[in-house]
């Protein structure tokens, strides 16, 4: 008996020391979790960071930093930003100034709890409420002049919100389906002028190379659609010249669509480059001259529709303030000029992106950080004066803004219709590309001039032809257009209301000027203009449809 009391004994303590080891070693496994967890926050990495605290979080639901940290990163994610204000509203409960965040044990939040929760009802459009927590946050640093200012950029766009929504524009925005969106991320659209073919970027898990950025997201590739039958056809890769196992991406395409503008990452100095449609294939991209990529950031432009204006968004060094809209014009020689900062008008101490400058040439839609944001990048619209210089900038209003990005935004030329990306409750993941129908706004009063040139009696298509188009009032030259090498087609947005001089010239040859008048009708008009050049140096016109 004494024997197996021993035993008992024994056992019993055996299973004491064991159930005091494991505890130990589950307490020692919570802390390694939560030093993981803890360096994937420091580095962004706020996806892979949230399982592991959603975890900890969990077996220790009062853990002040662990509802904190799980907070921080609900916030930091792309769809699920709600679902922090629970977490941080329980972190609020004992914030500290001497918050460090280094120990699991440390039952403390930051005072920055108080900005985060104003930023995720800010989110939401509960603006109200965000604006006291951030009132709140600016009594708790009262002494830091840069978290006031923070707080107070954020107040300023939660006013602009409630200006906004009060007066939401006739429009409806619908998602572009799942044939070009995936579960993975889609932005900055190009398309042609006919709306039939659509160049846009992907993060998609077919990605050339199949590489992951540091975010967990694969690396960007270009791909292009068609549309037949008012469908778009399955997206594919648009050239092994074009998509390396790098960062290719969208910029802008030429009215013409013959030449596409692209972003390449050449190893963390972006810069902008240029492949040619020829002989029906994309050509190897041309980096941009020195006079607009840096060693800075060169991100995204716009070409104007007779090609001889580009701007640009760059983050280099003489700017107002983070990225900047820069300009440049084409020169005699075909070299572009230096480039020069658009302004203050435009450009804010926070950043600008995607500029878009309309065919009609007077248009220039963009995205900015700052002015009336409504929080993120808002899109913009300004109109060229008479004098040369841009107006006041104008939100474009909810819905197409939202408190989240909202950017790379293209228009029609008749401007009905318009294309960006953002990241919305309708989105199969990520960013996803989306379709804008104005129902009442006008047509643009603009006319696109289309046609094939070729000479009389032939298909042969002139080598090396262009057409220079004149105002024939002033003589100014309008621009100097290429038709397609391969089947002679050319496109030509002009304005409305003025009498324009086509002249069609080879290195050899220059033919009779012929006088085309573009009849003010206030709205869009499409003018089919085959053009047969006759060798004898005339042009003659062949079944225009007007």
């Amino acid at each position: 008996m004494k024997t197996l009391k021993s035993v008992l004994l024994s056992v019993a303590f055996i299973l004491i020391i064991f159930n005091c080891f494991s505890q130990q070693l589950a307490k020692n496994n919570q802390k390694k979790q939560f030093q993981d967890a803890r360096r994937f926050v420091m580095y962004s990495k706020y996806s892979t960071a949230l399982p592991i605290l959603l975890n900890l979080q969990h077996t220790d639901t009062t853990n002040v930093n662990l509802n904190y940290l799980v907070g921080l990163c609900y916030l930091n994610s792309e769809s699920e930003k709600e679902k922090a204000i629970p977490f941080l509203k329980n972190a609020s409960k004992n914030m500290s100034q001497k918050y460090k965040g280094i120990k699991l044990n440390e039952n403390k939040a930051p005072f920055k709890t108080m900005l985060h929760l104003g930023q995720a009802y800010h989110f939401i459009y509960q603006f109200d409420k965000a604006e006291n927590y951030f009132v709140k946050y600016k009594e708790l640093v009262s002494d830091n002049l840069k978290e006031i200012k923070i707080a107070d950029r954020y107040i300023e766009m939660c006013k602009n919100g409630e200006l906004l929504l009060k007066d939401s524009i006739d429009i409806s925005i619908d998602n572009v389906g799942t044939i070009i969106n995936s579960e993975f991320d889609e932005h900055t659209p190009c398309l042609t002028t006919d709306e039939k073919t659509l160049i846009f970027t992907s993060r998609r898990r077919c990605s050339t190379g199949g590489k992951l950025n540091e975010d967990g997201k694969y690396f960007e590739d270009i791909y292009i659609s068609n549309k037949v039958e008012n469908k778009w056809t399955n997206p594919r890769n648009i050239s092994s010249k074009i998509n390396t196992e790098g960062h290719e991406a969208t910029v802008c395409l030429s009215a013409d669509g013959l030449e596409l503008y692209i972003y390449k990452d050449d190893v963390g100095d972006g810069n902008l480059y240029v492949s040619y449609f020829e002989k029906n294939e994309w050509s190897v991209p041309e980096k941009l001259e020195s006079n607009i990529n840096t060693p800075n950031n060169e991100t995204s432009a716009t070409i104007s529709s007779e090609g001889t204006t580009l701007i640009f968004s760059s983050d280099r060094g003489n700017g107002k303030g983070g990225k900047d809209l820069y300009i440049v014009t084409r020169l005699p020689g075909g070299e572009w000029s230096l480039a020069q900062n658009i302004g203050d008008v435009i450009n804010t101490e926070y950043d600008e992106e995607g500029p878009f400058l309309h065919p009609d040439g007077t248009t220039l839609y963009f995205s900015s950080k700052g002015l009336n944001s409504i929080g993120g990048y808002d899109l913009f619209y300004c109109e060229l004066q008479i004098d040369g210089t841009w107006g006041k900038p104008v939100n474009m209003g909810y819905p197409i803004n939202t408190t989240s990005d909202d950017v790379y935004y293209v228009m029609s030329a008749d401007g009905k219709r318009a294309y960006f990306s953002s990241i919305r409750n309708d989105g199969f993941g990520g960013r996803d590309l989306y379709i804008i129908n104005f129902l009442s706004l006008p047509e643009r009063a603009s006319a696109v001039i289309k046609g094939t040139i070729q000479m009389e009696g032939t298909t042969e298509i002139p080598k090396n032809i262009v057409i220079n188009v004149n105002e024939k009032k002033t003589g100014k030259l309008v621009g100097t257009y290429k038709p397609n090498k391969e089947n002679g087609n050319y496109i030509i947005i002009l304005r409305q209301g003025k009498d324009y001089t086509f002249t069609c010239e080879t290195p050899d040859l220059i033919f009779s000027p012929e006088t085309i008048s573009i009849p003010d009708k206030s709205a869009f008009q499409q003018i089919n203009k085959p053009i047969i050049l006759n060798p004898i140096g005339t042009i003659r016109k062949k079944n225009d449809k007007h």
